[in-house]
C-alpha cells in the first residue's frame, strides 16, 4: 500500500523468502525483500507510487541473492486515489547466468578461431626455423654455439606455446573410462614430484584411504590437476604444495593448496579467461583448458586465494595464511 506495508502475498513469495505468511503480512515490504529499514532508490513500488503508472525492471537483490524481472501496477480506487500497486517478480537468476554461458561460449568460438588462423601461419615458417637452427647448433663452435643454442631454446618454447593454443582451439575427443582418482593423483604426484622438490617445495599428500571410482578421460583430469600444480609451483618458493582428495556424498573432490604468494583479487576474477597471464612465461590458457575439462566432465571448479607481494619473509601470522587453493568436483555417476 501506500506505506509499503505487505497486504497480500502468494506461496511463491513464501518459498523464496522462507518465512511463513503471517511473519510477512503487514511488514515493510523493504523489510522483507531487501533487508533494510527503507526502500532502496531502485524500489519499484515507489517509481510506480510517484510516477501513477506501471513500472517494470530488471533488478538484482543481493539480498535474497538472485536478479528479477520486476514489475509494479499501480491500483486505484473507484474516485482515482492511489491505494498500492500490484508487484509481480520472476526469478531470472539461471536465465541470466545461462546468457553469460552462452556469450562467453561465442566469444571462445570467435577467439579460438583466430587463435587457429594465427597458429596456422607461424607454425611453418617456426619448424624451418627450429631445423635450421639445431643443424647450426650441432656446426658451430664458440659463441656462434651458445647463439644457436639460444635460438634453439627459444624456439622450443614458442612450439610449447604453440601446441597450447592449438590444444585449446582443437578440443580433443574425450575418452572416458571407469578408474581410481585416487591412484590417478598419486601417479600424478609421482610424477611431479621432483619438479617440486628442485624448487624447494615440499609436497604433501592426503589422498582417500579407499578407492574412489570415477568415470572420467584419464589423461584429460591428469592435464587438468597438472596445470594448477604446476601453477601452485611456479608461485611458491620454499613453501609447502598440499594435494587432497576427498569422497563426499555424490562428488569426488580434488583439493590442490600451496603456500606461494596468492593471487590478487582484480586477477582472481580473470584466471580462467583465455590468455590471461601474470607471469612472463605462458599463454594464459592453462587454467582455461582446465575449466574446460572440468566442464566437460559436468564438474565445476572454483578458487580462493590470500594475496602478498613477492619477496615477503612469511615470518608473521599474516603471511603463514597466504597462499591459494584449487577445488575440483567431479560426480561419482553421469
Amino acid at each position: 500500500d501506500r506505506d509499503f506495508t505487505i497486504r497480500n502475498i502468494n506461496q511463491a513469495v513464501v518459498e523464496k523468502v522462507g518465512k511463513p505468511a503471517e511473519e510477512i503480512l503487514g511488514k515493510k515490504c523493504y523489510e522483507i525483500f531487501h533487508g533494510t529499514d527503507r526502500p532502496p532508490e531502485t524500489c519499484p513500488h515507489a517509481k510506480a507510487m510517484t510516477e501513477k503508472k506501471a513500472y517494470v525492471e530488471e533488478l538484482e537483490d543481493h539480498y535474497l541473492d538472485g536478479t528479477f524481472f520486476v514489475s509494479s501496477s499501480p491500483i486505484f480506487d473507484s474516485a482515482g486515489n492511489f491505494v498500492g500497486t500490484v508487484n509481480v517478480s520472476r526469478d531470472i537468476t539461471e536465465l541470466n547466468a545461462l546468457r553469460g554461458r552462452v556469450a562467453a561460449s561465442e566469444r571462445m568460438a570467435a577467439l579460438g578461431e583466430m587463435a587457429a588462423r594465427v597458429a596456422h601461419e607461424i607454425r611453418n615458417p617456426l619448424i624451418s626455423v627450429g631445423g635450421f637452427a639445431r643443424r647450426l647448433e650441432k656446426k658451430l663452435d664458440g659463441n656462434l654455439h651458445e647463439m644457436a643454442k639460444i635460438i634453439v631454446e627459444e624456439v622450443s618454447r614458442l612450439e610449447q606455446i604453440l601446441k597450447e593454443i592449438l590444444g585449446f582451439v582443437r578440443k580433443p575427443k574425450m575418452v572416458k573410462n571407469k578408474i581410481d582418482l585416487v591412484e590417478l593423483i598419486d601417479n600424478t604426484l609421482n610424477f611431479i614430484s621432483s619438479a617440486i622438490t628442485e624448487k624447494g617445495n615440499t609436497l604433501t599428500k592426503d589422498l582417500f584411504p579407499t578407492p574412489i571410482m570415477i568415470t572420467v578421460d584419464r589423461d584429460r583430469i591428469r592435464e587438468a590437476i597438472l596445470n594448477i600444480i604446476n601453477n601452485a609451483n611456479n608461485a611458491t618458493d620454499n613453501g609447502e604444495i598440499t594435494v587432497k582428495t576427498v569422497q563426499q556424498g555424490n562428488e569426488a573432490l580434488i583439493e590442490i593448496s600451496d603456500t606461494g604468494y596468492g593471487i590478487r583479487q582484480e586477477e582472481l576474477k580473470n584466471i580462467f579467461t583465455p590468455f590471461f597471464t601474470t607471469g612472463p612465461h605462458g599463454t594464459g590458457l592453462g587454467l582455461t583448458i582446465t575449466q574446460r575439462i572440468v566442464q566437460d566432465h559436468k564438474g565445476r571448479i572454483d578458487v580462493e586465494s590470500v594475496c602478498r607481494e613477492p619477496g615477503g619473509t612469511g615470518e608473521d601470522e599474516h603471511l603463514k595464511q597466504c597462499g591459494t587453493t584449487f577445488r575440483i568436483y567431479l560426480p561419482l555417476e553421469e
